[in-house]
């Protein structure tokens, strides 16, 4: 008896001269080890056309969209490129929700991104910005989840996921719902919040693309410290990709990349890395780690209670920048992150009154931590 293929089940481009490939949960897709997030595309059309085609020909798979993104113009910034290849890629579609979307809103909205990239079918489309608060608008009767129900069953969507960014063990209850194909989380070396939700997901056989690998472009300011902790020299920007494919459970590592030199990069670095598996994961965590340790018990939770500051110092927003410096040696984003700060909210305005010291319910000397921000700006 003849066995009839289900609808689109092409075969994904793969070329393993030049990337790597990973399984996608329990899908049985092999996704590259490089994604392309679309969301940082440049206004000159004719780069971002060549860029993705050539992104493509270097065999990467998996390309992030939603209309949404870049002034509503994300999916016609990436269409082009994609032209000729869209049978043998995956390309996400994305749609956000809440308590008056309706199944009907949510299938015209599929529709629309559709029509825009010029595709038959979503391989994979995106609950955008979820929340475990937002699990009974997706379940009620006439919404979400019975669009999403109706165009897979008529080969609209083939696999679903969801991105977001709520707390960690909110997003297990989601991934432990048996909803989703897939999910989309912030990690990185300075931002590992989700590591026990992508480990969840490895033990459920759920796909993980881990999007912001160099934390919106953080990483790519150089840190010794980094260097050290890792055993690792190399550029930092390839040193955080490296550790968020040593992750084993992470499927795909999401970058918005604009220029032919990240691309290039990138792919050189994902072509040359084969992790030795959870030893070398582990070796790197206990190495950050040992940079976490060295700050103390005593750092900005970001409570706040400090605020409003007498003299207008915006203290939360030092401080974050504080322990980023104190913990991961990033002078130069340090730098760049205090530049940007309005000189009426500067530490150069405070006049070490006290206040913020008597209302920190962490004892922290925020006047002196500020005085020292101001002796790296002008070192």
């Amino acid at each position: 008896m003849s066995v009839i293929s289900p609808a689109n089940s092409q075969t994904l481009l793969q070329k393993d001269d030049t990337m790597r490939y990973r399984p996608m949960g329990k899908t049985g897709l092999s996704v590259s080890a490089l994604s392309f997030g679309c969301m940082r595309l440049s206004e000159d059309q004719e780069l971002n056309t060549n860029l993705i085609a050539q992104a493509i020909d270097y065999g990467i798979n998996y390309f992030e969209t939603t209309r949404h993104y870049i002034k509503g113009t994300c999916q016609h910034k990436t269409a082009p490129g994609l032209h000729g290849h869209t049978d043998k890629i995956i390309v996400s579609g994305k749609e956000g929700m809440g308590p008056d979307k309706t199944a009907y809103s949510f299938r015209k909205e599929i529709e629309r991104q559709l029509d825009i990239l010029g595709l038959s079918h979503f391989k994979f489309f995106q609950v955008g910005w979820f929340s475990w608060a937002k699990i009974p608008h997706l379940l009620k009767r006439g919404g979400v989840l019975d669009a999403i129900r109706r165009a897979k069953d008529e080969g609209l969507i083939q696999y679903i996921g969801f991105t977001g960014h709520d707390k960690p063990e909110n997003f297990i209850k989601c991934i432990e719902t048996g909803l989703f194909d897939s999910i989309t989380v912030p990690y990185n070396l300075i931002n590992r919040s989700y590591e026990p939700v992508i480990a969840r997901a490895g033990e459920l056989g759920i796909g993980v693309v881990a999007m912001c690998p160099v934390a919106g472009g953080v990483l790519s300011c150089e840190s010794d410290k980094l260097k050290e902790a890792l055993q690792m020299d190399v550029p930092t920007t390839e040193m955080a990709l490296k550790f968020v494919l040593s992750n084993p459970n992470v499927s795909t590592a999401c970058s918005g990349m604009n220029t032919f030199e990240q691309l290039e990069q990138n792919v050189e670095t994902v072509k040359n890395f084969d992790p030795a598996g959870s030893t070398e994961f582990e070796t790197m965590c206990e190495g950050l780690d040992r940079l976490r340790r060295e700050l103390g018990d005593k750092f900005c939770t970001a409570c706040k209670y400090c605020m409003p500051c007498p003299q207008g110092v915006n203290i939360p927003k030092h401080l974050a920048a504080y322990r980023k410096w104190k913990v991961f040696g990033l002078d130069e984003h340090t730098k760049q992150v205090l530049a940007k700060i309005p000189d009426e909210n500067s530490y150069e305005v405070c006049d070490e009154c006290g206040a913020c010291i008597e209302k920190c319910p962490n004892d922290l000397d925020i006047p002196s931590m500020l005085k020292e921000l101001g002796q790296l700006v002008n070192s």
